[in-house]
C-alpha cells in the first residue's frame, strides 16, 4: 500500500514524539527505533481502518503502545517465569498516604531533584507506570486522551496515573533517604 500524504504527515509530525515515547518505554535506542518502525508499518497496514473521528495522534500512540505490549508479552511468554508477585493491596495504604499529598510532594521533589535523578527513578518503574506517566506528564495528554490510547475509562486512567506517580515518589524518596529499591 503506497503512503498517502496524510500518512507522510503522521510520520513528519509525530516521528520525534513517537521515538521519545518508545525510548521511555524501552530505555534502549535501537529497540525504540524498531518499535517506532513497527508501529508505522502497523499503522500503514491499518490506514483504511482509521476512524477520522479519533485524533490521529491518539490512534497512532495507541498502536505504538500496543506494538510495545505485544513484544513484551511475546518476550515474557518465551523468557519469564512468573514467581509469586507482591499483592498490590499490601501497598495500598502507603500509596493512599502518598496520593493525598501527590501534587505538592511531586512538585517539591521535581524542584529538589535533578533531571538525572528523576530519569533514573523513572527507569526503575514498571513499563506500565513509565508509559502512563510519559503520556500524562511528558506528552501532556489529557486523561480522556490517555483513555483512548490505552482503551480504558477515564477513572481507570486517573487511578493508574495516581499509582504511577506514587511509585515514582517512592523511588525518589527512597533514594533521598538512602534505601535501595
Amino acid at each position: 500500500m503506497p503512503a498517502t500524504p496524510a500518512f507522510e504527515s503522521l510520520v513528519t509530525e509525530y516521528g520525534e514524539r513517537a521515538y521519545q515515547f518508545a525510548y521511555r518505554l524501552t530505555n534502549n535506542i535501537e529497540e525504540a527505533r524498531e518499535l517506532v518502525q513497527e508501529a508505522y508499518c502497523r499503522a500503514l497496514s491499518r490506514w483504511g481502518k482509521y476512524d477520522t473521528a479519533m485524533p490521529l495522534e491518539n490512534w497512532f500512540f495507541a498502536i505504538l503502545r500496543n506494538v510495545f505490549l505485544d513484544g513484551l508479552r511475546k518476550y515474557e511468554a518465551e523468557h519469564v517465569l512468573s514467581l509469586n508477585e507482591a499483592d498490590e493491596d499490601s501497598q495500598s495504604d502507603y500509596a493512599e498516604i502518598l496520593e493525598d499529598r501527590s501534587e505538592r510532594l511531586l512538585e517539591a521533589l521535581e524542584r529538589e531533584e535533578s533531571g538525572k535523578t528523576v530519569r533514573s527513578a523513572m527507569d526503575r518503574l514498571s513499563k506500565e507506570h513509565r508509559a502512563v506517566l510519559s503520556l500524562a506528564d511528558v506528552e501532556g495528554l489529557s486523561y480522556e486522551e490517555i483513555g483512548k490510547v490505552l482503551g480504558c475509562p477515564v477513572g481507570t486512567v486517573r487511578s493508574r496515573v495516581a499509582r504511577a506517580r506514587a511509585a515514582l515518589k517512592r523511588k525518589l524518596v527512597w533514594r533521598e533517604v538512602g534505601i535501595r529499591d
